[in-house]
C-alpha cells in the first residue's frame, strides 16, 4: 500500500495564528474591560447597566479564550507532523520543523509521551533519544 506524500509542515502560518490569538485575546479582554469600566463615567457608551457588564463580560471571555488557545502547547500540530513523518522524531528534529525553542519542544514530546501518542524508542546507538509514535 503506498503512503501519501508527506506534506510540509506550514511553520509561517502556525506562527502567525498563534500570534494573531494572543493579540486578539488582549485586545478583546482590554474591550471587556474597558465596556465594563466606561459605564461609570458621565458620558458612556450607549451600552449601560446590565447590558453592559453582560457585553463586557462576554468580550473577556472570549478574549482569555483566545489568550488560552494562543498560549497552549501545540500538541495536534505536533500529532500531525510526527504521523505525516511517519517515523519517530527528536527534540532537536521537532525545533528545526516546528521553529519552536528547545524548551518548548521538550514540553511537547512530554506531553505528547504523557497522552499515550509517543513513546521512547527502543534504539539507544543515537545520540539524542527518538522518540517514536505509537501505533
Amino acid at each position: 500500500m503506498a503512503r501519501p506524500a508527506q506534506t510540509e509542515f506550514n511553520f509561517p502560518a502556525f506562527h502567525r495564528r498563534r500570534k494573531f490569538l494572543k493579540i486578539g485575546g488582549i485586545a478583546l479582554v482590554i474591550l471587556g474591560l474597558f465596556t465594563i469600566v466606561d459605564m461609570m463615567s458621565e458620558i458612556p457608551i450607549p451600552l449601560t447597566g446590565a447590558r453592559a457588564v453582560f457585553t463586557g463580560l462576554l468580550l473577556m471571555v472570549f478574549g482569555l479564550v483566545s489568550l488560552y488557545n494562543g498560549y497552549k502547547l501545540p500538541l495536534a500540530e505536533a500529532i500531525d507532523l510526527i504521523h505525516g513523518r511517519g517515523r519517530g522524531i527528536t527534540a532537536s528534529e521537532l525545533v528545526h520543523l516546528m521553529r519552536v525553542d528547545r524548551l518548548t519542544a521538550d514540553r511537547i514530546i512530554q506531553g505528547l509521551i504523557k497522552k499515550g501518542f509517543l513513546r521512547s524508542s527502543s534504539d539507544r546507538s543515537q545520540a539524542e533519544e527518538v522518540f517514536d509514535p505509537v501505533q
